[in-house]
């Protein structure tokens, strides 16, 4: 009886763990390997002198000891063939890997702070992309 209890608390338990793209880690936010971020349009439009819209990171490293995680930065293009007459989406790499940490924000629920390790300043808020229709 005992196992079966212990079954079906690892399957219910299961979906919440899997599924976890942020966790708490003292002052910082682990964010999953893989979660791709994209920075809000409505706080980061004046901030910024790119398009937002067309713009995401993607984190691709777990934490480190000292809290940093490795991004990269991507921005999305729609470049027009001349010779097909059709407009292509591509991606390409903005910035190289590099070190930040992760903050929640604490005046915009479920969004989060991308710092700067070397003098704390905050880059950008970001929040999950939604997926585009």
């Amino acid at each position: 009886m005992l196992v079966y209890l212990f079954v079906i608390a690892v399957v219910v338990e299961f979906p919440h763990s899997a599924f976890a793209q942020f966790v708490d880690k003292g002052e910082y936010v682990e964010v999953a390997k893989g979660t791709k971020l994209c920075p809000n349009a409505i706080l980061e439009s004046s901030k910024r002198p790119y398009d937002s819209e067309n713009l995401y990171w993607r984190v691709t490293s777990k934490a480190r000891a000292n809290g940093t995680q490795t991004v990269a930065v991507f921005i999305v293009e729609a470049l027009y063939d001349r010779e097909s007459g059709k407009t292509k989406i591509k991606e390409r790499q903005y910035d190289e890997d590099y070190a930040t940490f992760f903050k929640r924000d604490s005046e915009h629920k479920g969004m989060l702070l991308i710092i700067s390790p070397q003098d704390g300043r905050v880059e950008a808020t970001v929040e999950v992309c939604r997926k585009k229709k």
